[in-house]
C-alpha cells in the first residue's frame, strides 16, 4: 500500500497558520512524524490565495530538507506545479489532473517532462460524477487520454472521488464498485483516494474512515491519501493487506505488532 501523508495542507487551520508564519520547525515536525508513521510520500499543499506558488516552493524546500521520501505536489494551479517540479529531488506525484481540457493541456506535459506519478481525479467539465457509471466513464477517458499522450500506465493513480454517505447512501458503494472496475479494465493502473470524505457530517468519523479503507483494499485499492499518524487507520490497513494476501507471511503485520503499532 502506497501511503501519501496528507497533513501538510495549508487549507488546514494550523498548517495554514504555520505556512503563513514561515514556521519551518512546525512543518519539519509534521513531515518527520508522517514518515516515521509509514508515509511513502508527503503531500505538500501551499494553497493560500494569492501566494500559492511562493508557499508551495517554500514547502518543497523545507520538507525535502528533513525527509528523503518523494513529494506529492498538491495544487490546482498549473503554474505553481511548473515552478515546483524542478525543485523536487525525486520524481514526485502530482495531485491532480482531471478530465477538463485546460487542465489536461497544462498538466499532462508536466507529468511527462518530469516522469511524475499523477492522480487522475474523476472530475470533468460537467462536474463531479453522480454515480458508478459517471465514475467509470471519466476514469476510462482519463486513463485512455493519459496513456495515449505517453504517460505510462504504472504512473497513473485513478481517484474515483469519495463523497459523504450522509448525503447519499450509495456514495460508498459507487466508489467500491468503481475501484473493482478500474483494476479489471486496466491491469497495471493504480487506484487512490482520500477516504475521509465518506464520513463527513457523521459521528465517530475515524471508525467509518478506517472500515471504508479496509473495504476499498479488498476491492483492489493500492494507494491512499491519509493521516498516517492515525493509529486506527494504519492498523486497519495493515490487517486488510494481510487478509487479502498482499503481506507475504504477514511480515508487515507482525513487524507492526512488535513495534507497538497495532494499538488502536
Amino acid at each position: 500500500m502506497l501511503i501519501v501523508g496528507e497533513r501538510i495542507n495549508a487549507t488546514r487551520k494550523k498548517i495554514g497558520e504555520a505556512v503563513q508564519a514561515q514556521d519551518a520547525e512546525h512543518i519539519k515536525a509534521e513531515a518527520i512524524k508522517q514518515v516515521e508513521a509509514g508515509a511513502n510520500l508527503i503531500d505538500v499543499n501551499g494553497g493560500i490565495p494569492g501566494r500559492e506558488t511562493e508557499f508551495l516552493l517554500w514547502l518543497v524546500d523545507i520538507v525535502q530538507g528533513v525527509v528523503e521520501v518523494p513529494l506529492c505536489l498538491d495544487s490546482a494551479d498549473a503554474d505553481a506545479l511548473a515552478a515546483a517540479l524542478p525543485k523536487c529531488n525525486q520524481p514526485p506525484m502530482i495531485n491532480s489532473i482531471t478530465f477538463e481540457q485546460e487542465r489536461l493541456e497544462k498538466v499532462t506535459p508536466l507529468v511527462k517532462e518530469h516522469g511524475a506519478k499523477v492522480i487522475a481525479l474523476c472530475l470533468s467539465e460537467d462536474g463531479p460524477p453522480k454515480d458508478f457509471d459517471g465514475r467509470i466513464g471519466i476514469a476510462g477517458r482519463l486513463v485512455d487520454r493519459l496513456t495515449g499522450d505517453g504517460v505510462p500506465l504504472e504512473n497513473i493513480y485513478v481517484d474515483p472521488c469519495v463523497f459523504p454517505i450522509s448525503t447519499s447512501s450509495d456514495a460508498g458503494t459507487f466508489v467500491l464498485d468503481a475501484i473493482s472496475w478500474i483494476h479489471a479494465q486496466y491491469p497495471g493502473v493504480h487506484t487512490i483516494c482520500g477516504a475521509s470524505n465518506v464520513s463527513f457530517g457523521l459521528p465517530v468519523r475515524k471508525l467509518l474512515n478506517a472500515v471504508f479503507l479496509a473495504m476499498l483494499v479488498g476491492r483492489g485499492l493500492d494507494s491512499a491519501i491519509i493521516d498516517p499518524c492515525n493509529t486506527l487507520t494504519r492498523a486497519n490497513l495493515l490487517a486488510a493487506e494481510a487478509l487479502i494476501g498482499r503481506d507475504d507471511f504477514c511480515t508487515s503485520y507482525i513487524g507492526a505488532f512488535r513495534a507497538g503499532k497495532l494499538e488502536v
